[in-house]
């Protein structure tokens, strides 16, 4: 057998078999030279029969891999070893939604956080023109830092791809999730699929039970194109008549009498659950807290006591680059740095739990780590956002080098209605300080936007690239559309110390946080900020570490690791930085953060 413990395959060594499911088994394994783990998933031996399969698989994969998304997890590499096609992707510390879902019913909080981040991803990958195929709550991770990501993206696509028998023979899904259209075997398919996938995902956290349940798998896919779904407030009537509409809008049998996107359905779910109670489960059944486990603080480690910086005179604090600035501008001035550094204990250690699952029937341990080629066929793309020409705004990219006004100006005159060029005319103006024209554009980008989620990934994208100045006022934008998106709010304070706000318009911030919902990790860290920033970084700790002593979950790890590494880093502590560095990539960090904690590690180990 090819795929063994201690085998080598590739660059990899295999460590250990994690779950087996009908089209894949799911191995951990180790990167030998980057000394970190991964999931490699490799597929069933009947597709290797098919001598045109790895091409086609080949090309598949290559789609996946583009996928970058802060909630899906992404593909490292893809190749064959002896004869069988595998996929190599992040190693995610976790749980699978099945599996807490097993444990008992989710709150309303935590349902609307899982809901939030599916159809972030969905959406997202929709827009690069790739379907999911088989959303269901064993493809759904999450982490004790409360990620939440999606896997198998793509598997479903790459082996209908080939010709096998096998792949012939079977409907590519599962049952209790299977969109109707695609249980008819409709072969034009679009992300309306997945979005009936993702309502049956919303449906069973809400009731604790998927709406067709049968002995056999054809009479529940026979149900999924003929029977309309069981009232949800006939399973549990603490579910409102607002949300009950919304969940059986979402299960319409025919594409177009469901919400288009995924967002637009979360958008009308948000809506739904802000006239429901968090403890929406029947009375007697298990209710899960309003938030994983995270974090939590240490007493007793065998880990080397971190500095105190206490007393630690004020500095400027900043993040190691690979490259030149001149290339990419990153401002990191006055970074507020020390927080909590108590939390770095917690994760010396690193997390043991490795999470599966894999496609076709719910086996009892499946694969999830896996992702999706795209549907070259997908033949209706994601409405745009209410005018010609107007892409969602999580699809716009700012190109790497921004061309000079003079030569945009003419070319936006000619093409009013391109938002990429506007995108790079909004970044000329503010590379020239024309910061108003920057605005003026940015606000006509987003101003038809109707969810977060396209704000989010474009903010996200700015933000991967150094543009900060860019990046501060379309959340500014985006934050006077959505006043309480706790994730809008968080980005937006971490954009304006990478932007080295003033003291005066962050406490401006503070001053309108306090006056709506927000998350107090956000108030910390801004507090923190103006602390630090006016020389008393010892009160600066003082306030963070209360906050961590007062919680038993810290919001937001992966930035406050990477903040408490940026500044022991500064202090000459480069060991410790390290941990903290690593510790902060293992939260699963959106790209905008993943690329300057890696910059970071690299930097530090290049001088060890």
């Amino acid at each position: 057998m090819a795929f063994e413990t201690g085998s080598q395959v590739g660059q990899y060594v295999i460590e250990e078999k994690l779950g087996q499911g009908g089209m894949a088994t799911v191995y951990k394994a180790r990167h030998q030279k980057l000394d970190r783990y991964v999931a490699v998933k490799v597929l069933h031996p009947a597709f290797k029969e098919d001598e045109s399969f790895l091409r086609r698989f080949t090309r598949e994969a290559q789609v996946v891999a583009r996928l970058e998304h802060p909630n899906i997890v992404p593909v490292y590499d893809f190749a064959e070893f002896e004869g069988h096609p595998y996929l190599v992707m992040r190693y995610v510390d976790g749980e699978t939604l099945k599996d807490a879902e097993n444990r008992g019913q989710l709150s309303l909080v935590e349902i609307n956080r899982v809901a939030q981040a599916v159809a972030a991803a969905l959406d997202y990958a929709h827009g690069q023109g790739v379907l999911h195929r088989d959303v269901k709550p064993s493809n759904i991770l999450l982490t004790k830092g409360g990620g939440v990501y999606m896997a198998d993206f793509g598997l479903a696509r790459m082996t209908q791809a080939g010709e096998s028998t096998m792949s012939q023979d079977m409907i590519m899904g599962t049952p209790q999730y299977i969109s109707p259209e695609q249980a008819k075997g409709v072969k034009e398919l679009d992300g309306r699929t997945d979005v009936y996938s993702f309502g049956i995902v919303v449906y069973e956290m809400l009731t604790g039970q998927v709406p067709f349940q049968s002995d056999t798998g054809y009479s529940i896919i026979h149900s999924q194109i003929f029977d309309p779904p069981p009232n949800p407030s006939s399973i549990n009537d603490k579910i409102s008549p607002q949300m009950e509409a919304v969940l059986l809008k979402v299960l319409s049998k025919e594409p177009e009498d469901r919400y288009a996107t995924a967002g637009a359905f979360y958008t009308a779910f948000k809506q739904a659950a802000n006239e429901m109670p968090s403890d929406i489960a029947p009375v007697g059944a298990a209710v899960l807290p309003d938030s994983t486990e995270g974090l939590t603080k240490v007493a007793d480690t065998d880990a080397p006591p971190l500095p105190d910086l206490t007393d630690a005179p004020a500095r400027e604090v900043t993040a190691v680059a690979k490259e030149p600035v001149e290339k990419k501008k990153r401002p990191y001035g006055k970074l507020v740095i020390g927080i909590g550094i108590i939390l770095a204990l917690c994760l010396v250690g690193g997390l043991a739990v490795a999470i599966l699952n894999d496609g076709g029937a719910e086996p009892t341990s499946a694969p999830p780590n896996t992702a999706e080629p795209a549907p070259p066929e997908v033949d209706q793309p994601l409405p745009r956002d209410g005018r010609p020409g107007l892409l969602p705004a999580g699809d716009l990219i700012l190109p790497e080098s921004v061309r000079p006004l003079d030569e945009l100006l003419p070319l936006v005159e000619a093409n009013p209605d391109d938002p990429q060029l506007r995108l790079e005319l909004a970044a000329a103006y503010a590379q020239a300080d024309d910061i108003d024209q920057a605005r003026a554009i940015l606000r006509e980008l987003i101003r038809p936007v109707r969810t977060p989620i396209g704000i989010i990934a474009l903010s996200g994208r700015l933000m991967e690239q150094g543009h900060y100045e860019m990046a501060v006022p379309v959340l500014e934008e985006g934050l006077s559309k959505f006043p309480d998106d706790i994730d809008l709010q968080q980005m937006l304070m971490m954009a304006y110390i990478f932007n080295q706000q003033s003291n005066r318009r962050v406490n401006e911030y503070l001053g309108m946080l306090a006056e709506r919902s927000h998350n107090p990790a956000t108030t910390t860290i801004g507090e923190a900020y103006i602390l630090y920033d006016q020389g008393n970084i010892g009160d600066a700790f003082t306030k963070l570490e209360d906050y961590l002593n007062s919680s038993d979950q810290v919001d937001f790890p992966d930035q406050i690791l990477f903040m408490m590494g940026v500044l022991l880093q500064e202090v000459g502590e480069n060991e410790a930085a390290l941990e903290l560095f690593h510790g902060a990539m293992e939260q699963q960090p959106p790209p905008w953060l993943a690329t300057l904690i890696e910059e970071n590690i690299i930097e530090l180990e290049q001088d060890q």
